[in-house]
């Protein structure tokens, strides 16, 4: 990105991030707190999450009050503009990795197998950026073949870990 348009990429970005980090304390607040329990306060679910939420919000209101400064409200929005934009590669790869998360997260988890739909996320993000089909290129039986072993492995090793050490229920 060119550094005269980095005023303009902070005010986007931290609007952004101001609102997931106000989005994600209001959640932290809402979670259990166990007073049924007599639980330390220092110890509920919504804590961390709750002060990972205060501290997005913070930082990226610095960012925003910085961006304010340098003027970078002064979007200048056209359809050139996005056109050009959405052409850029690492722009689209941003899209691809926000399209692949977003469908792991909003349209697999809870509905199929946990396992199943972490193996699904960890090979469609291996294939997605790994993958460039040539008709001269011997490796890509075997890069599938590696990829479909890392998302077993993965999918297996991470389901593992929060099921068995960190003992939550995956859905």
């Amino acid at each position: 990105m060119k550094p005269e348009n980095m005023p303009k990429a902070d005010f986007v970005t931290s609007i952004v991030l101001m609102v997931f980090g106000v989005w994600v304390l209001l959640h932290s607040i809402q979670m259990p707190r166990f007073e049924n329990l007599e639980a330390n306060p220092f110890s509920v679910p919504g804590i961390v999450p709750g002060l990972l939420g205060a501290i997005i919000f913070l930082l990226s209101l610095v960012v925003f009050l910085r961006s304010l400064k340098q003027k970078g409200y002064r979007l200048g929005i056209s359809a050139t503009v996005i056109r050009n934009f959405t052409k850029d590669a690492s722009i689209q790869r941003m899209l691809a990795t926000i399209l692949v998360c977003g469908v792991y997260g909003l349209g697999l988890i809870g509905r199929i197998n946990y396992y199943l739909a972490t193996f699904l996320f960890v090979l469609a993000f291996l294939l997605l950026f790994q993958y460039r089909p040539s008709q001269n290129d011997p490796r890509p039986v075997k890069l599938i073949a590696m990829s479909v072993l890392q998302a077993v492995l993965t999918a297996g090793a991470v389901g593992a870990v929060f099921r068995y050490l960190f003992l939550v229920e995956l859905p």
